[in-house]
């Protein structure tokens, strides 16, 4: 028999654990706990789980795998917790979207005779999570892999084999990668909201404002009200958001300068940008970015000014902030 502990039954543990249901493992059972009361019997009726417990380390006990599906801040907590219960030769692994800290705690509080190899479902923009837990939410959806330093070799290939059989694509990443992608795509939309937000309502004009805003302005701040907190971005933030924040400031400078230096043909230019921004929502909905579409953009990104340049620009001037640039470049290059 293969025991699977499942420690978060929310949209991620539940579908992992119908998944698994789904693929016929002969003598599979899942044990699922969680600290709300109603969810492991959601689970277990839906059957997602064979049973549910209510101590972590019940699911845990004499288990081959354990699942971490709880969110990334409570991870380090719930390996202090489990560590003296896990069998030898166990696997552990989570489902969280920071992976530098985790791996530290798997290093700081596993014990060394099971491996940790850390897991995050990427559930790209045509999934449909309002729909509740699913045995193909992971269907063709890339897996990302991150072995920590006890993950023996013969355990990353049998999880690997585990996320093909869910239907995944087992996608090994380095952690510093995985960490600052995920600040771009999780993080960075939140702080756009609030920032958005925030030049919005600190209006003398709000109280009208309020009145007029359209469903457009709740879709593009809706990310506010997201679970993402302070602790989640500052906790796997490596210098990657500071970068995703200077990234983003050139883009919007640069739609400023074409808007108010475009010249005549600005009109035409705002309407490819935006035709182009469209085209990309639209690809990466449907899974078609390509290598090709991320060198273009790169490409593009070249042309753009720095963020110092397009700061000092707003004060000194676009051709002066240039020129003290490039002269302060080439005073580094002489050090």
């Amino acid at each position: 028999m293969t025991k699977v502990g499942i420690i978060g039954l929310g949209l991620i543990g539940t579908s992992l654990g119908l998944a698994l249901k789904r693929t016929g493992i002969p003598g599979l059972e899942i044990v699922g706990t969680d600290k709300e009361r109603d969810r492991p019997s959601k689970a277990q009726k839906a059957g997602a789980i064979d049973r549910s417990v209510t101590r972590l380390v019940e699911a845990t006990e004499d288990a081959d795998l354990v699942i971490i599906a709880t969110p990334s801040a409570v991870v380090g907590d719930v390996m202090d917790t489990i560590s003296h219960r896990l069998k030898e030769g166990c696997v552990v692994t989570d489902t969280g979207d920071s992976k530098k800290v985790v791996l530290a705690w798997a290093e700081q509080y596993l014990p060394r005779h099971v491996s940790f190899v850390g897991g995050h479902p990427m559930l790209g923009g045509n999934v449909n999570r309002a729909g509740g837990p699913q045995a193909n939410l992971f269907q063709d959806r890339p897996y990302a892999i991150l072995p920590g330093k006890t993950a023996r070799e013969k355990d990353v290939k049998d999880l690997t084999d585990m996320i093909r059989l869910i239907g995944a694509k087992p996608y090994y990443m380095d952690v510093g990668e995985h960490d600052s992608f995920v600040s771009a795509v999780n993080h960075l939309p939140v702080l756009l909201s609030a920032a958005l937000l925030g030049c919005t309502s600190k209006s003398p004009s709000w109280d009208d404002i309020a009145k007029i805003a359209s469903d457009r302005y709740g879709s593009v701040t809706d990310s506010a009200s997201s679970s993402v907190n302070a602790e989640d971005i500052l906790r796997c933030d490596d210098g990657a958001i500071v970068h995703w924040i200077d990234a983003f400031i050139q883009e919007l400078y640069a739609i400023r300068r074409l808007i108010s230096d475009g010249g005549e043909d600005r009109q035409a230019v705002l309407d490819r940008l935006l035709s182009e921004a469209l085209d990309n929502r639209i690809r990466w909905l449907n899974d078609l970015v390509t290598p090709e579409s991320v060198a273009r953009a790169s490409a593009l990104r070249e042309r753009l000014p720095t963020a110092s340049e397009g700061f000092m620009s707003l004060f000194i001037g676009e051709r002066q902030a240039r020129r003290l640039s490039g002269l302060n470049k080439d005073k580094g290059s002489k050090k």
